[in-house]
Order: structure tokens, then C-alpha cells, then sequence
């Protein structure tokens, strides 16, 4: 093939990769005529109300997902696939409480499996939920804890409204409550209010450095209007105060990317991995535009291979294998059947 060619194809795959990094995608469509839900409900062991963090994932018994779910407020979820074996592995988790598996048998299913599950406690293990008390969670006037504590009740129970009204209410009895003013943030930004939520996560760093979700919110707030010089400054405050916090090197590799210094995101990115080896998958999706921008085509169809061994069916799939494939006609890669793909950890 012409160098010329295949230089082209090249620069092409890096466009394509560059929309499926800012998250212009399309997700694999189900073929509903087949298809079945896996339905349930999870609690726990001796505890009034749902954990914190559960997720449902279903998966071949050679490792390939299926589907991933988090459960509502109420523990409830649905799982839909199109089965084609007769039986899969169910698997509940969430942290501070023992992993659920078992075997699914969908042979006899018609339009459901129903499932109900009761997790059991880890003695003496952190929860989901469990953070550590900043400063102005401990010198917080109660009144204003427990506005925040029935907000984040409200949001499990996915009531915004009733959310956002509750956090407000803290941060007025308690201007300098960061975690709150964050939480409100949050709210504010699927609200598309991005200058209040700007100035509550502002409040949040002045009045609390050391918190440095406010930081990692900030920065996705500057990325998301395009103010990525701004965005690196705050990260970079964030991360003198918080040097491990992994929530920080991902959102400052994305602003690094946006400017163009694409050697800085992947550096920042692998931080991300090695801080954090449970980073989600999508991780490698992130690096393989940055390699590929980079030139590196034989490190980004590994990145490419790694997200598909972990996500499979993930919705980045599809474009990651058509770029893949767009390598190896373009003589970009060599031997990718022998390809190695960075290691997976491995699943509890």
C-alpha cells in the first residue's frame, strides 16, 4: 500500500477517534424480538434501606459481559440481553459486602428472570458512602448535616428536585460546607446552571482545599466550556493538595488533550491506571486516542484490544472495532492477531 495511502487512513482513524473521546457515539442496538430482562431486587443483611454503590452485571462463564446495571434508590434493576447459551453467571457487588454469584439458567425464561438478593456485611469494611470526614464536615452545625443527609437521600431515591432544595438549605445554613456546595454543583451541572454551579464549587475550594472532589468537579465544569488553560490551573492546585486523588489526573489529561498536548493526557491517564487499577474501562478508550495522536498506532490498537477483553460489549465497541480494523488494512499494526493488549485485573 502507498505510504501516502495509508498516512491518510491514519489521520482519518484519528478524527474518528477523536469524536468517540468527547463522546459523540452511537450505542449497539438490541434486537428486541429475543430478548429477556433480568429482574430483581437487592438488600442487605440486618440493614433497613439499599447500599450504597450495588451493581448487577451479567457475563458468559468465560468472562465476557453481557450487561452492567447500578440499582435505583429503591435496590431495584433490569438487566436485558439476547441470551445465546443456556445458562450465565449473575454477579452483585458493592463495597464493604460480600459478592453474590450465581448461575443464571435462562432456558425456561420467556420475558424474565426474576431475581432477589440479600447481601451480607464485610465485619470492619469501608462502605460505599463511608468517606472520610473533611474539615467542614466536622465543624458543620448539625442542622445543616442533616439537610445534606436527607438530600443525598433524595438522590438515591432519584428525586432531584427534592435534592437540590435539601443541599441548598445546607449551604444557607452553612456557607462554607464543601461537600455539600458540591453536592449542589452536581445538581446544578445536570441542570445546565453551569455559573451557579461554578461559583458553589469555587465556595467549596476556598472555604476547604483539602476536598478535592470540589477541584475534580471545577475541572469538568472549565472542560465542558471549552476553558481548558483554566481547567489546568485549578487541577494542578487540586493535585499539590491531593497528589493521589485519580478523579484529578483524568479530568486534567482531558483538558491536556483539548489543548493538543496529547504525550501530557497519556502520561496522565496512565496515572489515572496506576493509581486507580479498577478505573473504568473506557480508560482504555481515552489512551488509544491518545496514542494514535501520538503516531503510536501499535499502543493504541492495544489500548483498543483492552477495552474490548473488559468491555466487550461496551458502547465504545463499535467504533473501536472499526478503527481496529481500519488499522490493520492500513498496514498500521503488525501481526495484530499476535497483538498483546495491556493486562485486565483480574475479576473478584
Amino acid at each position: 500500500m502507498p505510504r501516502t495511502h495509508a498516512g491518510r487512513l491514519v489521520t482519518q482513524l484519528i478524527a474518528a477517534a477523536c469524536l468517540m473521546t468527547v463522546g459523540i457515539l452511537r450505542e449497539a442496538q438490541a434486537a428486541p424480538q429475543k430478548a429477556i430482562s433480568v429482574v430483581g431486587n437487592v438488600t442487605a443483611e440486618g440493614e433497613q434501606g439499599v447500599p450504597r454503590g450495588v451493581t448487577v452485571s451479567v457475563e458468559t462463564f468465560d468472562g465476557k459481559r453481557l450487561g452492567e446495571v447500578a440499582v435505583n434508590g429503591q435496590g431495584e434493576f433490569r438487566v436485558t440481553l439476547v441470551p445465546t447459551k443456556a445458562s450465565y453467571r449473575l454477579t452483585i457487588k458493592a463495597a464493604g459486602y460480600y459478592p453474590i454469584q450465581q448461575e443464571l439458567d435462562v432456558r425456561s425464561a420467556i420475558l424474565a428472570v426474576p431475581i432477589r438478593a440479600v447481601l451480607t456485611p464485610i465485619p470492619g469494611a469501608k462502605r460505599a458512602g463511608e468517606a472520610l470526614l473533611t474539615l467542614t464536615d466536622q465543624i458543620a452545625p448539625r442542622k445543616a448535616r442533616k439537610a445534606y443527609e436527607k438530600g443525598v437521600q433524595a438522590v438515591q431515591a432519584h428525586n432531584l428536585p427534592d435534592a437540590q432544595r435539601d443541599f441548598s438549605e445546607a449551604v444557607a445554613v452553612y456557607p462554607c460546607y464543601a461537600r455539600a456546595q458540591t453536592g449542589l454543583a452536581a445538581l446544578l451541572i445536570g441542570g445546565r446552571d453551569l455559573p451557579a454551579a461554578e461559583a458553589a464549587l469555587h465556595k467549596a475550594i476556598q472555604c476547604d482545599p483539602n476536598f478535592y472532589e470540589g477541584f475534580v468537579w471545577l475541572g469538568r465544569v472549565l472542560n465542558s466550556e471549552r476553558r481548558f488553560t483554566e481547567s489546568v490551573a485549578i487541577l494542578q492546585q487540586g493535585l499539590r493538595l491531593s497528589p493521589s486523588a485519580w478523579g484529578l489526573y483524568d479530568q486534567l489529561a482531558a483538558a491536556h488533550y483539548s489543548l493538543g498536548l496529547y504525550p501530557q493526557a497519556r502520561e496522565e491517564w496512565l496515572r489515572v491506571e496506576e493509581i486507580n487499577p479498577e478505573a473504568p474501562p473506557e480508560l482504555h478508550a481515552k489512551l488509544s486516542t491518545a496514542y494514535l495522536r501520538e503516531g503510536n498506532s501499535e499502543k493504541a490498537y492495544a489500548e483498543m484490544q483492552a477495552y474490548l477483553q473488559a468491555e466487550p460489549e461496551g458502547r465504545f465497541a463499535p467504533q473501536l472495532k472499526s478503527l481496529m480494523h481500519q488499522l490493520e488494512a492500513a498496514g498500521a499494526v503488525h501481526n495484530p492477531s499476535e497483538q498483546a493488549a495491556p493486562p485486565v485485573p483480574p475479576k473478584p
